[in-house]
């Protein structure tokens, strides 16, 4: 499977990029991440990955990142502005990809105006809701679709919510999803 993954230097990002390219159960996964000075992300260059320098805010960079990918993975959080995520749509559009993990801070009015952009798109979505990130270990969480007033999550339990999709995409499809930790 071909991944994209949008704001690839962020801290989820690396967690996610890192568990790929060293796991056995990921090795016929490919990589290719996007981000604006892509020399911040060198050290994740490998036969298994590639980087391109780009931003979200630009059409021509998102379609020439999204082509031949078979998912999209949004960590820069920016999909909670609606113009950025009208341009990653139309990037999938113009190169006929359809699945996309998209992070943004738990904003319940912006989520359902991102929820309708989507399916009025065909975009088969999973949107993870989180207050806020912290570092804790913990990979512990647990999701529900009701706005709820949630605690921080880890970082470690929003990237392996990620890498759960990544090994069975139809995992939280089509889901607006609010991610809490637990105990």
């Amino acid at each position: 499977m071909n991944i994209l993954i949008l704001g690839a230097n962020g801290a989820v990002a690396r967690l996610v990029e890192e568990q790929i390219l060293t796991d056995k159960a990921f090795a016929d996964e490919r990589l290719t991440l996007l981000l604006r000075n892509k020399s911040r992300a060198m050290d994740l260059l490998s036969e298994q990955s590639s980087i391109i320098e780009g931003d979200t805010n630009d059409v021509a960079s998102l379609r020439d990142a999204v082509e031949n990918q078979d998912i999209v993975i949004d960590t820069t959080g920016s999909s909670k502005d609606l113009k950025v995520a009208t341009n990653i749509i139309q990037a999938m559009e113009e190169n006929s990809v359809s699945r996309l993990i998209s992070i943004v801070n738990e904003q319940w009015q912006v989520d359902q105006s991102l929820v309708k952009l989507y399916q009025r798109a065909g975009i088969d979505y999973t949107i993870l809701r989180v207050a806020s990130l912290n570092d804790k270990a913990s990979v512990d969480y647990r999701v529900t679709t009701e706005q709820t007033n949630s605690s921080a999550v880890s970082r470690k339990a929003v990237a392996q919510i990620i890498l759960d999709i990544v090994d069975d995409p139809a995992n939280l499809f089509n889901q607006n999803v609010n991610v809490e930790q637990t105990v």
